[in-house]
């Protein structure tokens, strides 16, 4: 619904949710706070929504209460508490997100896979499948029409619990991976070993990621942090927040998120928020945009903008997010990437 319930909490939503017999359930969510109606705390499809909704925004409790303030939820959720598949041996394989597709691939099942949504572009095999819509809004009935052993799910941004629901109402199984952290990643990906049945190949995959990182934070030990803004969209402005695994790329690249300690996975900012922020170096990682067309003068020419030091010293650089925005195993390349920037910007 248009409107935002919780007038302290910009990021607040509310939604109704159609049960399978027809009733309506009624919700206000915040990051800090739920409130549902009468048919919501009736129904414990509601609280699995919610917990969805909150998830797929970086959260990781749950704080919810009845229409009379009564507290029906509280506490940690998690991704793979959502759904609890029965598994058996999982031949028919559908992703629903592209780094679910190369976590896939990693673990040497892509020979398994029978259906992705529209944006998966590795590996290349990928144009062989049969395309379900973006991943926002996958064709939810054709999967079921395609009665795979699994779905693939995330809940890596907002909207994506749509996704989740809607899976659960039909029936079809599915593992949800949302990860936070790289920490997330890792375990994610030897959870999604153990599910395929490929745990010795998940943990060669694991040990080659930690291998990757121990040397990348050797090397960023070596100087000084750099100040670093990372632009997930032009317009409005979205940066990631304290919940998400970008913070730890910057990191690992030599430097620190200006917009670090701003709540949730993404934050949205304003020019005059960023140009007192002041960071040394600018990424351009534009959601769902091919590096070929990442043009950082949108962020240099940017009405509001033209204080920006960054700007002025033409320290805004490109970075492909097919690394950077996708929680799997190529993305320790976003901080290989992104720590020649810092050098390049330094040398200058």
């Amino acid at each position: 619904m248009p409107e935002r319930p919780f007038e302290d909490d910009p990021r607040s939503e509310a939604f109704t949710l159609v049960f399978r017999d027809g009733h309506r359930g009624w919700a206000k969510c915040g990051l800090a706070r739920q409130q549902v109606d009468e048919h919501g705390a009736a129904d414990p499809d509601m609280t699995h929504a919610i917990s969805a909704w909150l998830i797929a925004r970086g959260a990781r409790q749950i704080a919810l209460c009845g229409p009379g303030g009564e507290a029906l939820a509280a506490g940690p959720i998690s991704p793979a508490a959502l759904e609890r598949p029965s598994l058996g041996q999982v031949a028919r394989l559908i992703s629903i997100c592209p780094s679910n597709l190369e976590a896939i691939a990693a673990l040497g099942c892509f020979d398994r896979v029978i259906a992705c949504e529209n944006s998966s572009d590795y590996p290349p095999e990928v144009t062989q499948l049969e395309r379900l819509g973006p991943d926002l809004g996958p064709d939810l009935d054709r999967i079921g029409e395609l009665a795979p052993d699994l779905v693939v799910s995330s809940l890596t941004v907002p909207g994506m619990e749509r996704n989740v629901t809607g899976l659960r109402a039909r029936g079809i199984p599915q593992l949800v991976l949302a990860p936070r952290s790289i920490a997330d990643v890792l375990a994610e990906l030897e959870l999604l070993g153990a599910a395929l049945g490929v745990e010795r190949r998940a943990a060669k995959v694991v040990a080659d990621m930690r291998a990757q990182i121990a040397q990348l934070e050797r090397t960023a030990g070596q100087r000084e942090p750099a100040r670093v803004y990372l632009e997930w969209w032009p317009r409005p402005m979205f940066t990631p927040g304290s919940a998400c695994y970008s913070n730890e790329l910057i990191a690992l690249a030599g430097g620190v998120n200006v917009f670090g300690d701003q709540p949730g996975s993404s934050v949205e900012i304003t020019t005059e928020q960023l140009t007192a922020a002041q960071p040394e170096v600018c990424f351009v990682s534009w959601c769902g945009v091919a590096l070929a067309n990442l043009d950082t003068r949108r962020v240099i020419d940017r009405p509001g903008l033209e204080q920006l030091q960054a700007g002025l010293r033409e320290h805004v650089y490109p970075l492909d997010e097919r690394f950077s925005g996708r929680p799997g195993p190529r993305m320790l390349e976003a901080a290989r990437i992104m720590a020649a920037g810092i050098q390049r910007a330094r040398a200058t």
